[in-house]
């Protein structure tokens, strides 16, 4: 038997009497059992018995407003695991029979024998224990499966990811698992800069632990999309989503990382995209952006928040290479000679760059005229964003806007 239960009794009878003799007759404290409440009629009883849940219940079949049967089979949903114990002074086989009927326990006849009394309530205890013992039992065995079963099913998506799966596997396994992916899919990954503090203070963290925060906070941020979150082996968090209409897809890497950022206080490296080809397009998909952090990754810690201050202020018009070696605390010349070094571009180039993407994402919404797209980007002039635009991508906005659709 585990920790000590006390079991919550309820007498309902009209007669105060009997209630008083009920409440006097045993010694309820020494067997674990507490005379939570009386109640004098069925309309009482039905409310109590709502209210207090009891685990016990003494009830007289013959009480003012429907009488014991009737209330019997009005609590039927409350009374789940209840045990019914009928005190009655009729001895009437018709009763007993209907009684059986609605669960009950057992029935005890008027005037209540103690010794009778006890050895029924003592098989109550018996019941309510065992039943506890099962139904806790269950809960260990639901909670085991649910606890491997999340290891079952994230070896299944490294493999997947790993390309070591074909399609129809990929597919049974996802029915399987109950994961629900729909034809159009997005994939974010990112890694945890266990070196790179976001604020002054360093907090060290051990590895692992830190890998099992990203996660939980990650899964946080996307509970209610149609997403799956896991670990890969090098330390990564994949994180695989449906993309729908109503979903903001472009921000929703910046809102995983804004979190992540400020609860663990470490720079995060994250990059997306949408997955060409549904589910068989996923390692593909993986491996780019696998690349493309493993760069990010072998940058120099000022070069990685350089490029983070950036991508988090680009739709500022005013933003300049001072004010970002500002925010990395290092000289604007030092910084400026880094970005070339590491990234092949300038400082005005790298901008350039992320204001570009950033407005080719914006282009899928139809809704987007091209001068909000300007300065949601951080030009002020439509004008200058365009011959910006034609610069990089070789064609104007509205003609690309044209051979999107």
């Amino acid at each position: 038997m585990g920790d000590m239960v006390v079991w919550k009794l309820l007498i309902a009878d009209d007669e105060p009497k009997i209630r008083r003799g009920l409440k006097k007759v045993l010694p309820w404290e020494e067997l674990n059992i507490q005379v939570v409440g009386e109640a004098e009629d069925g309309r009482q009883a039905l409310d109590l018995i709502n209210h207090l849940k009891p685990d016990i219940l003494f009830v007289d079949i013959n009480m003012p407003f429907f009488n014991g049967l009737d209330l019997l089979e009005k609590m039927k949903q409350a009374l789940e695991r209840c045990v019914v114990i009928v005190i009655t002074g009729h001895d009437e086989f018709a009763y007993a029979q209907q009684a059986l009927k609605l669960k009950v326990f057992d029935y005890i006849l008027k005037p209540v024998v103690r010794n009778k009394l006890e050895s029924v309530v003592a098989r109550a205890i018996e019941t309510l224990e065992n039943t506890r013992q099962y139904e806790e039992h269950h809960k260990w065995v639901d909670y085991q499966l649910k606890s491997n079963s999340i290891l079952i099913r994230d070896k299944f998506l490294v493999k997947w990811i790993d390309h070591l799966m074909g399609e129809d596997e990929v597919r049974k396994n996802l029915d399987f698992f109950g994961l629900q992916l729909g034809p159009t899919l997005g994939i974010v990954l990112l890694k945890v800069m266990s070196h790179l503090d976001t604020g002054a203070t360093h907090r060290a963290w051990d590895r692992e632990l830190l890998e099992f925060a990203a996660r939980n906070v990650t899964e946080d941020v996307v509970r209610s999309e149609s997403a799956v979150v896991l670990n890969d082996a090098k330390g990564q968090i994949i994180v695989l989503v449906t993309i729908t209409e109503v979903m903001d897809w472009p921000a929703l890497g910046d809102k995983i990382q804004q979190r992540l950022e400020t609860i663990l206080e470490k720079v995060v490296l994250l990059d997306q995209s949408a997955v060409d080809d549904g589910i068989a397009g996923v390692p593909a998909a993986y491996r780019r952006l696998g690349d493309e952090l493993t760069t990010k990754g072998s940058l120099s810690p000022v070069v990685v928040l350089a490029k983070r201050f950036i991508d988090r202020n680009y739709h500022q018009p005013e933003l300049s290479l001072s004010e970002v070696a500002d925010g990395v605390q290092v000289s604007p010349a030092y910084l400026s000679k880094q970005l070339k070094r590491e990234l092949g571009l300038s400082f005005i180039d790298y901008l350039t760059k992320v204001r570009i993407e950033k407005a080719i994402q914006l282009m899928n919404d139809p809704a987007a005229k091209v001068y909000e797209i300007a300065e949601m980007v951080g030009y002020s002039s439509q004008h200058y964003f365009s011959n910006t635009f034609k610069r990089i991508t070789g064609t104007a906005p509205l003609i690309y806007r044209k051979g999107q659709r």
